[in-house]
């Protein structure tokens, strides 16, 4: 196995390097260098998605991947490009990385850097700071509780910031209880080094709110970085895409700008394969399923499955593909009710479109979409009391019943709730007015279900019109402030 094998080099590179320069000169270097860069500071605020930037020449799945990288040139390119962190392999073998990289690049910039490598002893830790580091990674897949422990202590107590990674919910859990305070969930499997992109969906419910979450591997497009802005991550560590890209700056630019500035859309009330597959291809980021009988739009929870199983875009996705994630809408059902159909489906999102109180809410296993409406100011102070018990709030048009109407609600107060919370704004959104809510309102997402009908059924031209019509006023959106800057410039 890979990972077997670079931990066994590893033992046997230290050993060596131990020999070479041993453990109290190591640490009297450490010591000597000046205080570490504030890796937390680079991630503030927290409710962006920052950059961690890796100078990477190679990787044992994909083998050379910049034959010609100049490290030291290529981290000043991603530190003025907008990186937050910069990340340094330092593992010589299977990645071809060097300390003297590590070095020459934290001469070089301004920005906290990462020693990229495999640690397993205190030895390591000592020497990343002797080197320059101002962070470091540490594995769970190999180490035990132990070894965690002690290693973040030593890495505390040389005031440096560990990068603590994990691939399953168990290293999740050992991570929190190690007293992580900056968890990275790595997509890849590093014993068959096949990737998982949907592995951060599923423990990121699981990380306490208080952490610094960062996103690994497999980031490429904007459909992957628009999927991240779901998820609640603080940043993402990004190299082959960045080292193998013709124009890093404008990489660099597509990845933050579609990370902190995208608009989610959910197309509700589904129950046909074929508008699944319109969604998917469209680029719909949620799918919603109402489990409501009294409306036209009910889908039994059995349906789903079958109308899942019978979508070839949700079952055969294309290469480099991001398949939306599941939401179900319910009103008024009891909890146990809810909780079992989101297991049965592998629901990953629960919208709560009655009347719930906030205790409710928090019997549900699933992160919560609580409807609200706003019929005047003062329900403004509604939104608080659920706010942090909520995954995201949705503001729909206030109705007698639940909603479904088409028609609009007060955009005004949606703006003020968007303000306050990252929202999901519902009633009465069209292809034709959709860029006008996005404009006065700037919700987090867009969800939509009759805006998209024709004679109360799904229409696929309607859907894809209506996403077009998101990503293009995304795209104006993001390019104005561009356009303000090059002029201020002139």
């Amino acid at each position: 196995m890979f990972l077997d094998r670079i931990v066994n080099q590893t033992r046997i590179d230290l050993a060596q390097r131990k020999i070479d320069l041993p453990l109290e000169q190591i640490k009297r270097q450490a010591l000597e260098q000046p205080s570490p860069r504030d890796v937390l500071e680079a991630f503030d605020p927290r409710d962006r998605v920052h950059l961690i930037a890796e100078v990477k020449r190679a990787s044992p799945s994909k083998g050379l991947l910049a034959p010609d990288l100049d490290p030291v040139a290529t981290a000043k390119i991603y530190e003025q490009s907008g990186a937050s962190v910069i990340s340094v392999l330092t593992e010589p073998h299977f990645f071809l990385g060097s300390p003297e990289y590590l070095t020459a690049i934290k001469n070089a910039v301004s920005v906290p850097v990462l020693r990229k490598d495999f640690i397993i002893d205190e030895y390591q830790v000592y020497e990343a700071r002797a080197w320059g580091a101002d962070m470091i990674l540490l594995i769970c897949a190999i180490l035990d509780d132990q070894q965690l422990r002690d290693l973040l202590n030593v890495a505390t107590s040389l005031r440096m910031r560990a990068l603590v990674e994990v691939h399953s919910q168990d290293e999740a859990q050992r991570a929190i209880a190690a007293g992580a305070v900056i968890i990275g969930v790595n997509s890849r499997n590093l014993t068959t080094f096949e990737m998982n992109p949907y592995l951060i969906r599923d423990i990121r419910r699981i990380l306490p709110e208080d952490r610094v979450i960062v996103a690994e591997s497999g980031i490429h497009s904007e459909a992957d970085v628009r999927r991240l802005a779901r998820y609640d991550v603080q940043a993402m560590l990004v190299g082959e895409s960045l080292v193998v890209s013709k124009n890093i700056p404008d990489h660099i630019q597509m990845l933050l700008r579609h990370a902190n500035h995208t608009t989610q859309v959910k197309i509700c009330g589904l129950s046909e394969p074929e508008h699944i597959d319109t969604a998917i291809e469209a680029g719909a980021d949620m799918l919603g399923f109402i489990f409501h009988k009294p409306s036209h739009r009910y889908i039994q929870p059995e349906r789903v499955l079958e109308v899942l199983a019978a979508s070839q875009s949700y079952t055969q996705p294309r290469q480099g593909q991001v398949l939306p994630d599941l939401v179900g809408v319910f009103v008024n059902e009891d909890a146990d009710t809810i909780n079992a159909i989101a297991d049965q489906i592998g629901l990953h999102y629960i919208q709560l479109h009655g009347d719930e109180t906030p205790e409710f809410c928090q019997q549900i296993n699933r992160p919560v979409i609580k409807a609200l409406s706003l019929r005047q100011l003062e329900d403004l102070e509604r939104l608080a009391s659920y706010r942090d018990i909520t995954w995201r709030l949705l503001i729909d048009t206030p109705t007698p019943d639940w909603g479904g109407t088409g028609r609009t609600g007060d955009w005004e107060l949606a703006r003020l709730a968007a303000q306050q919370s990252k929202i999901l704004l519902a009633g009465g959104l069209t292809a034709e007015n959709v860029a006008t809510a996005i404009d006065q309102v700037q919700p987090w997402g867009l969800d939509v279900s009759s805006g998209v009908e024709t004679e109360r059924r799904k229409d696929s031209q309607k859907i894809a019109a209506f996403i077009a019509q998101v990503r293009q006023s995304e795209k104006g959106q993001q390019e104005a402030p561009e356009r303000q800057e090059e002029s201020s410039l002139r």
